[in-house]
């Protein structure tokens, strides 16, 4: 079984970064690295591996319909509750500042955020 999914960014041995479009059985179809909208080529993960590419596996992503928290850009910055479809939108949060299993993780992430900021 892949370990990628649709919408992940994997790098190749030379820091240029492409998306996944698609993931088929064990086949990973991913896009040229100056047009995530165009398929470039389709591997394995394990030949995308011998090829230089890596990738960052999220330590969790929730299942269809189970609830997540994430951080909320605004104002002040606060997080928010939200059901995982795998939509454009899910991801983008999960790739921006991440999505956390509650509400206690997403506050300690959004704590640290502004620490770094010294907010």
């Amino acid at each position: 079984m892949t370990t990628l999914k649709q919408g992940d960014l994997i790098k190749d041995k030379n820091g240029e970064t492409s998306k996944v479009i698609e993931v088929l059985g064990q086949i990973v179809f991913i896009s040229y690295s100056d047009n995530f909208n165009s398929c470039w080529i389709h591997q394995t993960e394990e030949q995308l591996k011998k090829q230089g590419y890596t990738w960052d596996t999220p330590a969790w992503q929730p299942e269809i319909g189970e609830l997540y928290w994430a951080i909320v850009i605004g104002d002040t910055g606060r997080t928010a509750r939200y059901i995982w479809e795998n939509s454009s939108v899910d991801r983008a949060r999960r790739d921006f500042l991440g999505i956390y299993k509650n509400q206690k993780l997403a506050e300690a992430a959004l704590l640290e955020i502004r620490r770094k900021l010294g907010k």
